[in-house]
């Protein structure tokens, strides 16, 4: 079935315990494509949605583990780790970050005020 649906399967381990299939490794697709990030991206998202849907439709299959480096199933989605690490990152550029690196550094309003 992996190599039916173009996923590349040199690293991906794959098992079966009591009816629950695991898969655990690095995702990406086995053909070849030079085209748009994106596109990319939406390929590999719908190749997810459909492997897993064929998995889950093997008679006896109770459930399906996916533990994934580069993609995570969240929230009913695929979503990449990479562009989940990039989401983090400008989080912690927000609000209140700034408050907290003076903190680190010693250089909060107490210090710097003159002592009389």
């Amino acid at each position: 079935m992996l190599i039916r649906s173009s996923i590349d399967y040199s690293k991906i381990d794959y098992g079966t315990v009591k009816g629950v299939v695991y898969f655990r490794g690095f995702f990406r697709l086995s053909m070849a494509m030079d085209s748009h990030e994106e596109i990319k991206r939406t390929m590999t998202v719908k190749t997810l949605f459909s492997f897993e849907k064929k998995i889950r439709n093997i008679p006896g299959v109770s459930d399906v583990v996916f533990q994934f480096a580069n993609w995570r199933r969240e929230k009913g989605q695929w979503v990449s780790i990479k562009s989940m690490r990039i989401e983090e990152k400008r989080e912690e550029k927000g609000e209140g970050k700034p408050e907290a690196k003076k903190e680190e550094k010693g250089e909060d309003e107490s210090e710097t005020a003159p002592v009389i």
